[in-house]
Parts: C-alpha cells; sequence; structure tokens
C-alpha cells in the first residue's frame, strides 16, 4: 500500500472512519463499519476499483491508526487515535495523521531507492515539495514535470537518482495535494491559478500546531534551537532527516529556508508567536524575507503567543 496510488485513500476517507469509531467510543464488527460508513447508495457499480471503506481501512492500518482483530473481525481504533478527545476532534486527527506519515519507522531508508510502501513517496514528494518558495508561482502538475524533467529540471540535482520519479503518472499529483494540504504541509493558492492542481509550499499550519504543541504560551526559546526541534517533529522539511535522506541539502544550520520562514513570518503576523532580535545573541537564526531578498532577516528569540484564531 501506498499513499498516492489509486488504491490508497485521501485523508477525508479515513477521517470518516476514524471519527465513526471515535463517536462510538467501542470496537464495531466490520461489516457493521462498512455499511455505516459506505452504505448502499453511496457505493459504486464500479468494481475495477477498491471501495473507498476499503482504502482508508487499509490506509489506517498501514499507519498504524486502527486495528481490526483477526478473530473476530472487529474493528476499532489503535496507537494515537484512541486520544480523540471527542468525534469532532479533527485538529488532534491532523497531528496524529502527520505525525504517523512522517514516523522514522515508516520512513527506514528514504534516499536508498524508490521503494513507495507505506508512506514513503508522499514523504519524499513532501521533502522535494517544501524546497520551493511559497512566494513564487505556484507549482501544478505542468510544472511538477518540468521541474522533475529527467533532461532539463533543475529540481533533479536536488534528488538521489534512486528516488525518482516522484509522480509516475497524473494521477497521483492531485492524490499528492490532498495529503500535503491535509497534512498542513501545503496549501490552495489564495488567487486563483490556472492549471491542474496548483500548490503552494505554504506550511504554516503543520508549523503552528506543532509550535503550539511543543511550547506553552509566553515561553521564548532559541531561534536557532527552535529550528533544530522544528526539523525533528517535520523532517522533511530542508534541513530535516526525511529531506537530507532523499539528497537534498541542507540550507544550515542557523538558515530556516524559504518554506519554514514564510510560516514563521506568518505566525509573527498572525500574532501566535514573536520573532525578536537581540544584537548580543549568541545564535541566531536567518530567515528568508520576501521583503527584503537580499538581505536575510536575523531571529534571536522566538516568544510563542497565545493564539487569537481558535
Amino acid at each position: 500500500m501506498t499513499l498516492l496510488n489509486v488504491d490508497a485513500a485521501i485523508p477525508s476517507q479515513t477521517w470518516a472512519l476514524v471519527r465513526l469509531l471515535s463517536y462510538l467510543g467501542k470496537s464495531i464488527a466490520l461489516d457493521e463499519a462498512r455499511a455505516l460508513v459506505s452504505p448502499p447508495s453511496l457505493r459504486s457499480e464500479d468494481t475495477s476499483t477498491k471501495p473507498p471503506f476499503d482504502c482508508a481501512l487499509s490506509s489506517l492500518q498501514v499507519l498504524g491508526l486502527v486495528q481490526v482483530d483477526s478473530d473476530q473481525q472487529e474493528l476499532s481504533l489503535a496507537g494515537p487515535t484512541k486520544t480523540l478527545a471527542s468525534s469532532d476532534d479533527l485538529e488532534t486527527y491532523t497531528r496524529i495523521l502527520r505525525h504517523a506519515v512522517l514516523k522514522a519507522d515508516y520512513n527506514k531508508e528514504l534516499g536508498a531507492d524508490n521503494d513507495a510502501t507505506g508512506p514513503r513517496d508522499l514523504t519524499r514528494a513532501l521533502a522535494w515539495f517544501l524546497v520551493h518558495d511559497p512566494m513564487e508561482k505556484p507549482i501544478d502538475w505542468v510544472a511538477a514535470q518540468q521541474l522533475l524533467d529527467e533532461k532539463d529540471g533543475k529540481d533533479r540535482r536536488l534528488l538521489k537518482a534512486d528516488v525518482l520519479p516522484l509522480f509516475a503518472n497524473d494521477t497521483r499529483w492531485p492524490r499528492f495535494g490532498y495529503w500535503a494540504t491535509a497534512l498542513g504541509l501545503a496549501a490552495a493558492p489564495v488567487i486563483r491559478t490556472e492549471g491542474r492542481g496548483p500548490l503552494v509550499p505554504d506550511c504554516t499550519l503543520a508549523v503552528k500546531q506543532t509550535v503550539l504543541e511543543l511550547w506553552q504560551p509566553a515561553q521564548r526559546v532559541n531561534a536557532v534551537e527552535a529550528l533544530q526541534v522544528l526539523r525533528e517533529h517535520l523532517p522533511v522539511l530542508p534541513g530535516g532527516a526525511h529531506s537530507l535522506a532523499v539528497g537534498i541539502p541542507s540550507p544550515g544550520d542557523s538558515v530556516a529556508g524559504t518554506a519554514l520562514s514564510f510560516a514563521l513570518l506568518r505566525g509573527h503576523d498572525e500574532k501566535w508567536l514573536r520573532l525578536e532580535h537581540d544584537d548580543d545573541a549568541r545564535k541566531i537564526l536567518l530567515l528568508h524575507d520576501p521583503e527584503r531578498p537580499a538581505s536575510p532577516r536575523p531571529v534571536s528569540d522566538i516568544t510563542i503567543l497565545e493564539p487569537t484564531d481558535g
């Protein structure tokens, strides 16, 4: 099972199944779960494709988020999904799903070959995608192919040859869009853009959730140390373990890179963190600021603020 293939689920399908189990608060017979999530009126007559329920079940099992009792044929939540506060807690589920996809155990030897089992295909694609600048033109299916073209693509040198291709056909790009946005590691363009499935490498949601999960309001952390921690928790960021594994060079131990810089600057503008600069600080983080692209913005500390938008 790979997450970008047609026989895998898209995130909304996995949430429908997890939400049902969370609402019930107990295990349920597999056939009953299938009937509730996928009643006959919603089932496709196309027998050549795997039913959405089965796709969701397989994908969640691969990620260790549900389990099926082989003897009783009962379905239940597994691992971190058991901690969901309620069946409406989509924000927590987003974090759980992202942690599962990026889990080191599911992404071993990412750069050794193009083995796509589990979330590996999605992880490699995310690492490549987050190299790009959110302030540049959104990337659509055609642009992605041009960037990764075997002869002329400028991104070929960013990746180990053994991990290519990232998108073997045009059915995998839309699925990448579903997953990347659901995990908070991409966003749709604010302004309508032509092209098939345009995406912006805006990881603000994932960074915000991670920051607020790791640190308390009013806590002040050194910016370079924060960078290291964020790369550990979001290893598809440039400089993170998954990004390095597929051959993407790190921007530096004290350089955030364009995607993370954009997210931190948004956080400052949206007031869920405050970027500060002390001229006497021993460790300085350099951010790419689109308002001053020729001169990186120095940040010594990050103060976590109470979010005001819920």
